[in-house]
């Protein structure tokens, strides 16, 4: 409401965002606070598991592999000059890192079982 009376001449709108960009957080919050502290049970060895175990190693490698295809990716644009975007390159390295990381993790699976 406070901001809805700040931005006085559109006070739906601004009420509206506001309250839009709060309601997830706050529905996030409740459900931490009021839900999971009671319904669910921590397993004390949950990190000794083998899957993890298995995402520490494929996170570790693809974390090298994405490191060496940024510094290639630099290189490259550098002596070439060719002028590509922002968001592209930063987009290209998010859907890298998951492929990446989503590969090794099959393959340390289908090695393993």
């Amino acid at each position: 409401m406070l901001v809805g009376w700040l931005n006085f001449p559109d006070f739906r709108a601004a009420a509206s965002i506001c309250a839009l960009c709060t309601a997830y957080p706050s529905a996030a919050l409740s459900w931490k606070v009021f839900v999971t502290g009671h319904t669910l049970t921590i397993d004390a060895r949950g990190q000794d598991s083998i899957e993890v175990v298995w995402m520490h190693r494929a996170g570790a490698g693809a974390c090298l592999d994405v490191l060496v295809a940024t510094l290639v990716t630099i290189a490259v644009l550098l002596v070439t000059e060719i002028d590509v975007a922002s968001p592209v390159l930063l987009a290209g390295l998010a859907v890298l890192t998951a492929a990446d990381a989503g590969a090794r993790y099959l393959i340390i699976r289908h090695r393993a079982g």
